[in-house]
């Protein structure tokens, strides 16, 4: 009954006794009365010895309900509470604690009318079964899940446990069943705790998303001047060009071209020969002055010619 007692408790409950003490130097409250350590409760604590109550500190062993204002109280809330011997089981003292509910209320749920609820509790021990009896004043809140739903072991109940003792195949069944769930479960919680580590580090993953995505777009802005290349016309020249320098600028500036305008006569008659009429290139052939049709003709492919020069060369 005493494991997992906080020594303050125990020291409450007088379970503690320190190594100097030896039972001729007297009672234990004395004891450390004299080491100067005088118990918090003072002299109240036993001012009921003579009736058998030792006022101590108690804490409630697991979740209960108040009847009276029907507040939960939890496992481990402590209360200053009357402890005394009621019975014993065989050689076992059974112990009952005594105390009154702290939770406000409104004076009409009050058990005395006041501001706190105090509903009288009394619980006792049981050690026919290692437990506690709520003898009055609460309720233990029981608290039932199913283990598949959460997750949890689930054990066989009696009389599949009374089964598997008498049944040698179907205890085979059962344990082979549940090493199979034993090991998918253990897969599984593998495969989640490695998911659990990749995506630990944040920063790391956002990293390698933008240096992947910085990648694909040069990828894709490669891919689109190679295609814009291929769909280019192809140039002029099939020898490749050097680049434009100052000096070639420079160069091809002085450079003055000169039109020969006795050729570009010579062009214009045979120019207008040719548009002049077959049967009148006869009469014409004798003739000292052209005629001014021809004339005209002349200086229109002239000034045709004037302008297809200055085109190529200006």
């Amino acid at each position: 009954m005493t494991q997992d007692i906080t020594l303050k408790a125990a020291q409450a409950d007088t379970f503690y006794y320190p190594p100097e003490w030896e039972p001729s130097r007297g009672s234990l409250d004395r004891f450390q009365r004299e080491r100067g350590y005088e118990h918090h409760f003072g002299k109240s604590r036993t001012k009921n010895l003579h009736k058998g109550i030792l006022v101590i500190r108690f804490e409630m062993p697991f979740k209960v309900q108040c009847l009276r204002c029907e507040t939960y109280i939890g496992q481990g809330t402590r209360y200053d509470a009357d402890k005394k011997k009621v019975g014993k089981h065989f050689s076992t003292p059974i112990y009952e604690f005594s105390m009154r509910c702290g939770c406000i209320v409104a004076p009409d749920k009050s058990a005395d009318g006041g501001v706190h609820c105090n509903q009288h509790f009394r619980i006792r021990t049981d050690p026919q079964n290692s437990d506690y009896l709520l003898v009055e004043g609460l309720r233990r809140k029981v608290e039932t899940w199913d283990a598949q739903d959460s997750g949890s072991l689930q054990l066989h109940d009696a009389e599949t446990r009374a089964k598997m003792d008498t049944d040698p195949m179907f205890k085979i069944e059962t344990n082979t069943r549940n090493i199979q769930k034993e090991k998918s479960d253990k897969e599984r919680l593998e495969d989640l705790q490695e998911l659990q580590g990749e995506r630990e580090d944040s920063y790391s993953l956002n990293s390698m998303l933008r240096r992947r995505h910085r990648e694909r777009k040069a990828e894709d802005q490669g891919l689109a001047a190679e295609e814009a290349a291929r769909r280019a016309p192809r140039p002029n020249f099939g020898v490749a060009l050097l680049p434009p320098s100052a000096d070639d600028a420079a160069e091809a500036q002085g450079v003055a071209f000169r039109t020969d305008h006795s050729k570009v006569d010579a062009a214009a008659r045979v120019a207008a020969k040719r548009a002049a009429p077959i049967l009148a290139r006869a009469a014409a052939r004798g003739a000292a002055a052209a005629t001014p049709a021809a004339v005209l003709a002349a200086k229109r492919q002239r000034l045709a010619q004037h302008a297809r020069m200055a085109r190529l060369f200006g």
